[in-house]
């Protein structure tokens, strides 16, 4: 049975890559890239490795979905004609929908695919920003999110952030939730010798930095409760807590049953509001 081996190129430059990495890559016959636009393949490339690249796939196709469909199919129709490497940024575990792919098929097109690890850019992320993810972190693929994900409690990170066009698409989406001026950081190639951090008001996000395949963006935890209150998940947690031990007591005794006159009394407001807000 041929084999596709899936090894993770790390966040950064070629520093990062494991030893055993290394020497897979220099002594492989094949080599195919999601992105040849990294800085470790760029330096194996200048060692003479041949490494094929599906960035044109990129060009081509109007959808991530169809793109990541097209590299996919690729891979398989290849390795009907032998053993081959995939390299991909990072991770291949971490936001690699092309090897949620390959490992969902591998059986199907009579291939074993083999996953050989590599180093997260989210470790590299934590240290520039230095949070500890054990408070509470959320990351969101800025592809494929929406708004009804965003946990804004949560250190928010925002990954696949290719383009300006999905980096407007986060910044429009935030903006519906935070004030225009929310600090928020864009990262570049964490932990690498490359890497570009900038702090900025979350109006300028798209236009802060040139944003490539590498490119994170941070957005801190809402301490301010006035800003919560649009997220509904945190009323929730004030109802939960105002029912619960400790809480209001008022709150506490009622029901379903005890509330309905409530529920007369604020929907005629309601009605109220709206001929008011008509006139």
């Amino acid at each position: 049975m041929t084999k596709i081996t899936i090894i993770g190129t790390g966040a950064g430059d070629l520093t990062q890559l494991s030893l055993g990495s290394y020497r897979q890559l220099k002594n492989a016959e094949r080599i195919f890239a999601r992105t040849i636009d990294h800085p470790v393949l760029r330096e194996l490339i200048n060692e003479g490795l041949i490494v094929t690249g599906f960035d044109d796939i990129y060009e081509k196709n109007d959808s991530f979905e169809e793109t990541y469909r097209t590299i996919v199919d690729r891979l398989f129709e290849e390795a009907q004609h032998g053993s081959l490497i995939y390299a991909v940024p990072g991770h291949p575990m971490m936001a690699e929908a092309t090897v949620q792919l390959l490992l969902e098929e591998q059986a199907k097109h009579g291939v074993e695919v083999h996953v050989a690890g590599g180093q997260s850019f989210l470790d590299a992320l934590f240290t520039a920003v230095r949070i500890d993810p054990i408070e509470g972190c959320q990351i969101l693929d800025a592809t494929r999110f929406t708004k009804s994900e965003v946990q804004v409690r949560n250190h928010l990170i925002f990954v696949q952030v290719y383009d300006q066009f999905t980096a407007s698409s986060v910044k429009l989406t935030l903006m519906d939730i935070l004030p225009d001026d929310y600090q928020v950081t864009v990262l570049q190639a964490a932990g690498s010798q490359e890497e570009k951090i900038i702090t900025v008001p979350l109006f300028e996000l798209d236009r802060s930095m040139e944003v490539n395949n590498l490119t994170a963006v941070y957005v801190p935890p809402v301490k301010d409760e006035k800003l919560l209150y649009q997220d509904f998940e945190w009323l929730r947690y004030v109802i939960a807590r105002l029912r619960g031990p400790g809480g209001c007591p008022w709150d506490q005794k009622q029901t379903h049953e005890s509330l309905k006159k409530y529920l007369i009394e604020e929907s005629y407001e309601v009605l109220e509001a709206i001929d008011d807000s008509g006139r």
